[in-house]
């Protein structure tokens, strides 16, 4: 059996930022017999094994580092995250507590069981689980420096313990702690919801969820170009049009396709890059129907006089002003489309024939 004892008696010292001079203080020995610990010289007493584990917030098996070898842990979390999936939650509840038991400060096994309880108490209006997942979450925080998963954070954490305080009633509670662990807007849309649905306050909730419409507009838009230029890359043409008539659809909205908006100059660069797709697949009239529309449109929005370009009435109406990034092209949208062909012609064989004989006609 590989132990690993001095390792981690140094990683979890540093990871709670402690000297050697503090945890010899703690543990009640002298500096040398910590530095003998972690230099592998010595080996430490069971008694103050016990007592490290519980000062790191971690399990003896963790500090030893022997779980790991054995699978033990894992083979535990597997089962109970396959029984909550297939909702066999008697089954899944009887492991999450064997699994408490041998490994009571092990960060997968409480984080794990803790979504058991949660997933458990939405399910059954069950009171007892989502009080057992506020302090298996909140433990889970105690012993997030053992979390190798990038996915989970004591934010993403401390939003499932404010969604359990909802379903046990605290709706107070639950809004300080999303405020409190609001890091960069992650948990507006939440608020929002909150403070309208449960609380009836319109005017915070408009606050909060009209920042979250801002940021999932420009998330969307994101998403989808992103998606879109994975596919041009896999030379999948077909669904990255796809994502990018999506997109064209989910911008628009509710808005009229004859009325002029700040959205158009943006369309334009959607239609050419529709274009180039057909371009690429070696369909030209297809290209020419989609880059003539784009310059259509963009003709159309150059000439609009004072006036005749319109906010975008669904965004207007949520008190937005989401413009996204649609200005970086060029300061008119024939600039636009102009410099987005220069730069992609020389990638995108007939675009350019095109684009001159659209323009020249």
């Amino acid at each position: 059996m590989e132990i690993k004892l001095a390792e981690n008696i140094k990683k979890f010292r540093k990871e709670r930022k402690l000297t050697q001079e503090q945890l010899a203080e703690a543990m009640g020995v002298s500096v040398s017999a910590v530095y003998k610990w972690e230099s592998n010289q010595s080996t430490p007493e069971i008694r103050l094994i016990l007592e490290m584990a519980d000062l790191f917030h971690t399990s003896t098996d963790v500090l030893l580092g022997y779980e790991w070898r054995m699978g033990g842990v894992a083979s535990a979390v597997n089962r109970i995250v396959t029984l909550t999936k297939a909702k066999e939650y008697d089954k899944a509840v009887t492991e999450a507590q064997k699994a408490l038991k041998n490994y009571p400060n092990n960060f997968d096994v409480v984080y794990q069981s803790a979504l058991l309880y949660l997933e458990l108490g939405k399910e059954t209006e069950h009171r007892e689980a989502n009080s057992r997942a506020v302090c298996l979450l909140e433990h889970s925080c105690e012993l997030i420096s053992q979390n190798q998963d990038e996915n989970v954070c004591e934010v993403s954490i401390r939003t499932q313990i404010a969604k359990a305080h909802l379903l046990l009633g605290h709706t107070e509670t639950a809004l300080r702690v999303l405020k409190k662990y609001n890091v960069c807007g992650v948990n507006n849309a939440l608020i929002g919801m909150v403070l309208g649905d449960y609380l009836h306050d319109a005017d915070g909730a408009e606050k909060y969820l009209g920042r979250a419409f801002a940021a999932f507009a420009e998330d969307i838009n994101n998403i989808m170009v992103g998606y879109c230029n994975v596919f041009f890359q896999r030379t999948d043409y077909d669904t990255a049009v796809d994502c990018l008539e999506w997109l064209r659809v989910v911008l628009r909205g509710i808005q009229p396709e004859t009325e002029l908006t700040w959205f158009d100059k943006y369309e334009c660069i959607l239609l050419e890059t529709v274009a180039e797709c057909y371009c690429l697949k070696e369909e030209p009239e297809k290209a020419r129907s989609f880059l003539k529309d784009a310059v259509t449109k963009a003709l159309r929005y150059d000439s609009a006089g004072p006036g005749e370009i319109a906010d975008m009435r669904f965004f207007t109406k949520l008190g937005l002003e989401c413009r996204l990034a649609y200005d970086k092209y060029g300061k008119t949208a024939m600039d636009s489309l102009r410099q987005r062909i220069e730069r992609e012609s020389g990638m995108v064989p007939g675009l350019m024939r095109l684009w001159l004989e659209i323009t020249e006609i």
